[in-house]
């Protein structure tokens, strides 16, 4: 079953222009608002636009020329959405590198993209270099927005390509399905190096509105968040479902009311229906609504949106197995497809995803991008095969897993297989699995099993995780460890992840 975009494409929508145009456009308009509050300092949009422009120039003083990609290495802050703004007003595009990577994962993804330029903090507030490697430069569409590298599967992490037509689709189809306008003001929540930054960043600034730069101490402290909320009078909230959880646990436990609230936005993992109904019988943002959100990197953050309510989240009427995401947003078209058609009525599939928002492709990587990538039978669209299951429904898609080993975790995309392919490189393991399980409150956690090298003479849990944490950003380094003497296979001879949950309680290393 199709189900297509609720609305006809927004009025002159042509998927062209460029994303810093639309934020130069708000700069005009309102030069003295307020575009960032980063604690105490508060950045009008022609501040931010000097300083982005003089990320340009350094740039260019370097010898850059426009079209290629440019690292962004810094912490979070208003000038570093001055250089992302700025590596767009330079024509180029950019690659974010998160300072809390392990310096290997760092590196990788500096010579993978091929970045010629590194954009860092400076004494005067900004610095470029050259990185250390001289690295080839992988084929880039000329309208290159961003390179987001999420998990890969055979252990290398792949960058995925996004154009500013696919960006402006997204933030135009987005903004007048929930109304976004100037007068929001949004908390940045998100590391840059994830897709749902993305929302955060460029929907306020495109729109006008006010970006409120969550501070790391912050996003770390739910106690600390409430009251940064409160006090910045945030409307606009995005939240991967189990933080929120913890959001909502130190509001009612000061008493904290956010009636500024007007949207919470929640993603990156199925929901918690029973927070989310505790959230609205508490009244803590009355005038609040929460929609669960889905979509992957490949489609530009969001492809799917469903309103939950006290009505369709009351435990007293019938489950259904799943998630609700809903239907498709404007930009965007969705499909269930099993055995090369749409499915029907209450049956399950694949999900596919096509429209303007649908990514480039894979970088440097053209096999891995026609297999996900695809144009079906009797079609000339483009869509995206996204892994993910759903069954169709009256009120739109349930989500029902993955048709392989990636997981989320927070919000978070991770193969398992990276994880797995690191911990075999261990001189001390033979055979890993991981596993993402969930305690008895109910928060995920990553758990490996591994069966230790013969030659070895045991490998203590303290030990790979020490090796993993040295390679792996720290949400993808499992927090459990667990020898056994082999993995359970299936009759077929595939790893039995159902079976080997069983074969020991995990303990932490």
């Amino acid at each position: 079953m199709e189900l297509r975009n609720a609305r006809t494409p927004p009025d002159g929508w042509s998927g062209s222009g460029r994303v810093d145009a639309w934020v130069a456009a708000r700069v005009a308009a309102a030069p003295d608002a307020i575009a960032i509050q980063d604690r105490d300092r508060r950045v009008t949009y022609a501040e931010l636009d000097r300083e982005a422009d003089r990320v340009a120039r350094m740039i260019s003083a370097r010898g850059v020329a426009p079209g290629g990609l440019i690292g962004v290495r810094m912490r979070r802050g208003w000038r570093m959405y001055a250089a992302l703004l700025g590596v767009w007003k330079h024509g180029s595009g950019y690659v974010p590198v998160d300072l809390s990577y392990p310096s290997a994962r760092q590196d990788f993804i500096v010579s993978d993209s091929g970045a010629g330029l590194l954009v860092e903090s400076g004494e005067d507030g900004f610095t470029t270099r050259v990185p250390d490697s001289a690295p080839e430069r992988a084929p880039v569409p000329p309208d290159i927005a961003y390179v987001l590298y999420t998990s890969g599967s055979t252990g290398r992490p792949k960058g995925v390509v996004l154009r500013h037509g696919n960006v402006l689709a997204f933030l135009d189809g987005v903004a007048r399905a929930f109304r976004f306008g100037s007068g929001d003001i949004w908390a940045q929540f998100t590391s840059v190096c994830f897709d749902i930054s993305v929302a955060e960043t460029w929907i306020p600034l495109v729109t006008g509105a006010r970006l409120v730069v969550v501070p790391e101490e912050a996003a770390g402290d739910p106690a600390a968040f409430q009251r940064l909320l409160s006090e910045t009078r945030v409307s606009i909230l995005s939240q991967v479902p189990t933080v929120f959880r913890y959001l909502l646990d130190a509001v009612e436990e000061e008493g904290t009311e956010l009636p500024s609230l007007r949207q919470v936005l929640l993603c990156g993992e199925p929901v918690e229906p029973h927070t989310v109904l505790r959230w609205l019988k508490a009244g803590v943002a009355p005038d609040a609504r929460v929609h669960n959100l889905y979509g992957p990197t490949e489609a530009t953050v969001y492809a799917t949106w469903y309103e939950l309510t006290e009505e369709n989240l009351d435990p007293t009427r019938p489950t259904r197995p799943g998630t609700p995401i809903g239907r498709a947003l404007p930009h965007v078209t969705a499909a269930v497809m099993d055995n090369g058609g749409p499915v029907p009525l209450g049956r399950s599939g694949e999900v596919y995803l096509s429209g303007p928002g649908v990514a480039w492709g894979y970088l440097g990587l053209p096999d891995r991008t026609s297999r996900s990538f695809v144009t079906l039978d009797g079609g000339t669209g483009r869509w995206y095969r996204t892994g993910d299951l759903a069954r169709v429904e009256r009120d739109g898609l349930w989500f029902e897993g993955r048709t392989d080993t990636q997981v989320k975790l927070r919000g978070l995309r991770i193969e398992l297989g990276e994880v797995e392919a690191l911990l075999r490189t261990h001189r001390g393991v033979s055979e890993a699995a991981v596993l993402l399980t969930r305690g008895p409150t109910g928060d995920p956690f990553l758990v490996a099993y591994y069966v230790a090298s013969p030659a070895s003479g045991g490998t203590e849990a303290p030990a790979l995780r020490g090796y993993l944490t040295d390679r792996l950003p720290p949400y993808m380094v499992p927090s459990r460890y667990v020898a056994v003497s082999e993995l359970p296979l299936t009759l077929n001879g595939k790893l039995d992840r159902k079976a080997l949950e069983g074969l020991a309680h995990p303990t932490t290393a």
